[in-house]
């Protein structure tokens, strides 16, 4: 039995060491990586519905298609911001936000929205390992979730993160761009410019990520999807680093933070819930929550059930 057992354990390292060579060697062979974002706490409404949602979804793949030299890897659409991990030179990234943003600016001008879109700017982040891309792209995939309480990381439509190691997605009927009409195909770019490859598909009038998102690529950076998922739901300091690094005001829900917090009652109080420490405990925990896991004062308030006055002491609001 032993014998057996130990045999099994060496099989498994291998498989382990073997899958993670693998995708080293897979982001070493495969070039530039970039997290693109834009600031949300800075930009007004974006897109206010599901109509003008998809026609950045539409936009985001028109645009996708100009730059066959770019790999996108995944991207989110969030009201008011951005999110989206590219693979190519740092121009190229550059230039197809540059369309983007004058094509929906144009959009959103026809609409009759006064959306102020001088904030709405493009940074672009270095991503310099593999730990850090499947990171980022976790946190792009997080992102539109944590909106609301009624999505999971697969019901979130606007973005390509609920593709992830989820083969349904082949299953959809979709039709190719350039099998529909010429009216059809304005209506979805809304332009006289409807000019796609044949990679270009469609449902529902909304083109799909599956179809210019580089998705079983962006698979082979992680082991499998258990491991996948592991870093999609556990690995919260991550996605508070991340956070705060883009200043973002997405990090943790307030399940997870919770969770957290938990877990951290435990391993240092001795503690099962937060709601048994002592005050000078939970303003110490306030604390980490703020500087560490980037929570805000109102996320605070409800974990720690602090009084208002005392979380606004210890991190005034900046004006």
């Amino acid at each position: 039995m032993e014998k057996g057992s130990s045999g099994t354990s060496a099989a498994c390292s291998r498989t382990f060491f073997d899958k993670e060579n693998q995708c080293e060697y897979y982001f070493n062979n495969t070039g530039l990586f970039w997290h693109l974002f834009t600031p949300g706490h800075l930009a007004g409404l974006l897109f206010r519905n599901d109509e003008e949602f998809g026609f950045g979804m539409n936009l985001m793949g028109f645009c996708a298609d100009r730059f066959p030299m770019l790999k996108i890897y995944t991207f989110e659409l969030m009201n008011n911001h951005l999110h989206s991990i590219l693979s190519g030179k740092k121009e190229y990234c550059e230039e197809m936000f540059d369309m983007f943003k004058a094509r929906l600016q144009r959009y959103l001008t026809i609409q009759g929205t006064e959306t102020d879109m001088k904030a709405f700017k493009a940074s672009l982040i270095h991503i310099a390992d593999l730990q850090a891309l499947r990171n980022e792209i976790v946190y792009v995939n997080r992102n539109g979730y944590l909106v609301k309480s009624s999505y999971t990381p697969y019901s979130y439509l606007w973005g390509a993160g609920w593709l992830y190691y989820n083969p349904i997605y082949k299953l959809l009927p979709s039709t190719t761009f350039n099998t529909l009409s010429i009216r059809d195909k304005r209506s979805i770019c809304r332009s006289r410019d409807v000019t796609m490859s044949d990679r270009i598909e469609v449902l529902n009038n909304i083109i799909l990520p599956s179809s210019f998102c580089c998705i079983k690529e962006g698979e082979c950076f992680f082991r499998d999807a258990h491991h996948y998922f592991n870093l999609l739901s556990k690995n919260y300091e991550a996605y508070s680093q991340i956070a705060k690094r883009l200043q973002d005001s997405v990090f943790l829900s307030d399940e997870e933070m919770y969770s957290a917090v938990k877990s951290i009652c435990s391993k240092h109080y001795n503690l099962s819930k937060p709601a048994l420490l002592p005050s000078t405990v939970k303003i110490d925990l306030a604390k980490k929550m703020h500087y560490e896991y980037n929570s805000s004062n109102k996320q605070i308030k409800r974990i720690l059930n602090l009084e208002e006055s005392i979380i606004e002491s210890l991190f005034p609001k900046v004006t």
